[in-house]
């Protein structure tokens, strides 16, 4: 018997994260990471149809570039403006 590899949307679904699904594995509320999302400061996403998804190779980059040593790296205070709810808001 011959076992047949699986299927290519099988894979596809296991890598993709729907919003709420990413947001957990992140540890933050699916509104921090749409607020994230539309100031261009969180992970890739894709946008299908009408559905917003996560690979989750994107997801891991965007948190090893979010990574701080101590908080007096330029990195920590990138990070810390990219958190901010301030960011991307006009006066």
């Amino acid at each position: 018997m011959t076992l047949s590899p699986p299927r290519q949307d099988s894979f596809l679904r296991e890598q993709l994260l729907t919003t709420p699904q990413a947001a957990h594995k992140l540890n933050i509320s699916p509104r921090t990471l749409e607020r994230y999302r539309c100031r261009g400061s969180g992970p890739i996403f894709r946008k299908m149809g009408g559905r917003v998804l996560y690979h989750v190779d994107d997801i891991r980059v965007w948190v090893e570039n979010v990574a701080c040593r101590s908080t007096s790296e330029t990195a920590y205070e990138v990070a810390r403006m990219l958190g901010s709810r301030k960011y991307g808001r006009g006066p």
